[in-house]
């Protein structure tokens, strides 16, 4: 994305917002009344909280409002959002070892004890870090695995208001006994927008599957158009959460990128690669099929560099889709600009868009480089990977070049670092990770 002045003020925006949710506790902690314990208990207790208002607002960052989406990117965001796990852990660690004497520490580390709720809740929170961690090395897949992430999340921010209910400064202290009021309702409110109020809206919005077009390497297009004639509008390069397993409310959605034209909707197309159990099946949707799509997301967009005198593509694998989304769009527009495209596959018959990138390149004045790991008998085109001195020999020597990178996260980081060696703004280049699920 481009660096301007109303980027930089969003960014700040944005994370000025955040951190008054998670310091919302503090001003209603401070002006409590009738508090008369020591420094470390008073620390201990506001680092409690502010790891269960750190958890709460876990859900603010996962829930898609779109009004409140990052200006750095969703993948950023979900980084973060692991990262505030951590800290959130760490938090209510030390809220125990400060407020109790090492001696009491068995206790309230019990879970029939007093202290049930607190331990539970340290305990729940400590379970879903390593289900989220290890996911992959537990081999669970992703709709159980999300539903139980969800199911535990809750129960870890609701377990811990309990907790926090309970204690007797609470108890006795009207200002705070309210505010924990207003924070309990408000998340209360938030649950019932993730799961019930977004499912329905989504559930009113439907859409069906009009076609289903095998590409090469194993990946399927599906063409969805909307039933009620009211669908979405995106921006080439954008993503979308798409449900194709019954109803929105049963959180089964997985994010894949716009392959086509943004010129064409409401008529949406995604394609998606077989990778995992649910991308297997997606080769079996038939025509008529219902989907539900939430979307757009991402930033990824010709439309973030509307001044750039020509595009500079680096795509590898399946991360071809949202380059062909945007290279369809420019065709439609009837751009005038030159682009150039390297696209790293393992094997001819393994590149996804071919052909339609060769269409492309009789509508517009685009550049297409193949660059194959097992090239065919014959083959005179790039072999290999792609690096920097590949990238050297293609990429233009003037003018403004919007460069957008997307595939697997060693060939971005490479090429990242390629383009920057090259000369290339760091602003005008964008990074795209692989979305599939």
């Amino acid at each position: 994305m481009t660096v301007t002045l109303r980027g930089m003020a969003r960014c700040a925006l944005w994370i000025g917002l955040y951190v008054l949710l998670v310091l919302f506790p503090v001003p209603w902690l401070a002006l409590g009344t009738g508090s008369t314990r020591a420094f470390p208990d008073e620390l201990g207790a506001i680092l409690g909280y502010l790891a269960l208002s750190i958890l709460a607002v876990q859900f603010v960052l996962t829930a898609r409002f779109r009004l409140l989406l990052p200006p750095f990117g969703t993948d950023v965001l979900y980084a973060f959002h692991r990262g505030m796990a951590l800290v959130a852990i760490a938090f209510l660690v030390a809220h125990g070892l400060l407020m109790l004497p090492p001696a009491e520490l068995a206790s309230w580390l019990h879970p029939l004890g007093a202290n049930w709720a607190g331990a539970v809740a340290l305990y729940l929170l400590l379970l879903l870090a390593v289900i989220s961690a290890g996911r992959g090395l537990l081999r669970l897949p992703y709709a159980p695995w999300r539903a139980l992430h969800g199911v535990l999340a809750a129960a870890v921010v609701c377990i811990g208001l309990v907790h926090a209910a309970a204690s007797a400064f609470i108890a006795h202290d009207p200002v705070t006994r309210a505010g924990l009021w207003v924070w309990t309702l408000a998340f209360v409110l938030l649950l019932a927008w993730v799961r019930l109020v977004k499912p329905l809206l989504l559930l009113g919005h439907p859409y069906r599957v009009t076609g289903v077009r095998p590409e090469h390497g194993g990946a399927v297009t599906l063409v969805l158009d909307p039933e009620n004639l009211d669908g979405h509008r995106f921006r080439a390069g954008q993503f979308a959460w798409l449900t194709l397993e019954g109803s929105p409310f049963l959180a089964r959605e997985r994010p894949f990128c716009y392959s086509g034209s943004s010129q064409r909707a409401p008529r949406l197309e995604l394609t998606i690669k077989a990778m995992g159990p649910f991308t297997r099946r997606v080769q079996d949707v038939k025509p008529g099929a219902r989907a539900y799509v939430d979307g757009p997301f991402g930033h990824t967009s010709i439309d973030s560099f509307p001044d750039a005198d020509r595009y500079f593509y680096v795509a590898g694998g399946i991360g071809i889709a949202p380059c062909v989304s945007m290279l369809r769009t420019l065709a439609d527009r009837g751009d005038r600009r030159p682009h150039t495209v390297v696209y790293g596959s393992a094997a001819w018959d393994s590149a996804a868009f071919r052909e339609d990138l060769a269409e492309l390149a009789s509508r517009i004045d685009l550049k297409v480089v193949h660059v194959l790991e097992k090239p065919p008998l014959g083959w005179l085109g790039e072999t290999g990977i792609i690096g920097p001195e590949l990238l050297e020999r293609h990429l233009p020597r003037s003018g403004r070049r919007a460069c957008f990178v997307c595939g697997p996260d060693a060939m971005m980081d490479a090429a990242e670092s390629a383009l920057a060696e090259l000369g290339v703004p760091v602003e005008d280049i964008h990074a795209e990770p692989l979305r599939w699920a």
